[in-house]
């Protein structure tokens, strides 16, 4: 019989900031029920790309962000990271607000001059098509990867000395009247990096949309 993992601070991915009713929402169990599951199925002796794949395969797990996030969770609950590290994308961050808006008002404040400010920097000339690159006046290069209005965006970021880039994701998701907003980056190279871009997300959730 597979050994019961108590919850670290409440849940075993709490310092992902993904909740226990987010993760059940979006793939059907919670941290609890995905601990005992992957524990029957010997995942504490898996690397982290198996564990992504039997939820990928066996799991119902489509999304390859929520394999991540699982995965991720799993292994805090094991022991076997470091908060917000992950095997293959560094550090993480993701940072998550319920806004008072529909998805178009979110959307238009986001990829307007002063929202791509605020998150990512100054450059509010940026076209969110995928290959469009930019130039920070500190150094900072990247590109669009990704985007589709009023759904999600996905941007690199390489501040000047990286040796890689970090890649954002924003997320949107409709709640009635109101707008679930995420900002996840990750292949962050430190924790301290990871503390200063939670910090960032937070203060760009206040410049946007205001308390």
């Amino acid at each position: 019989m597979a050994k019961k993992v108590a919850p670290e601070n409440g849940s075993p991915a709490a310092g992902l900031r993904v909740s226990d009713e987010a993760v059940r929402r979006a793939t059907g169990r919670g941290w609890e029920e995905w601990i005992r599951w992957l524990d029957e199925r010997g995942a504490a002796d898996r690397s982290h790309q198996e564990i992504v794949a039997l939820l990928r395969e066996q799991g119902g797990v489509e999304s390859g962000w929520w394999q991540q996030m699982v995965t991720v969770g799993y292994e805090r609950a094991k022991g076997r990271r470091v908060e917000g590290q992950t095997a293959d994308t560094g550090f993480q961050i993701g940072v998550s607000r319920t806004i008072p808006l529909p998805v178009d008002e979110v959307w238009r404040r986001l990829t307007g001059p002063d929202g791509v400010r605020a998150w990512l920097g100054d450059a509010p000339t940026l076209r969110f098509e995928p290959g469009e690159q930019y130039c920070l006046d500190d150094g900072t290069t990247g590109e669009v990867r990704v985007a589709v209005a009023g759904d999600r965006l996905r941007v690199t970021r390489r501040p000047d000395g990286w040796a890689r880039a970090a890649t954002i994701q924003v997320r949107l998701a409709a709640k009635g009247e109101k707008t679930v907003v995420t900002f996840h980056e990750e292949n962050l190279p430190s924790a301290d990096e990871r503390e200063a871009r939670r910090a960032h997300y937070q203060a760009a959730f206040e410049a946007i949309f205001g308390g």
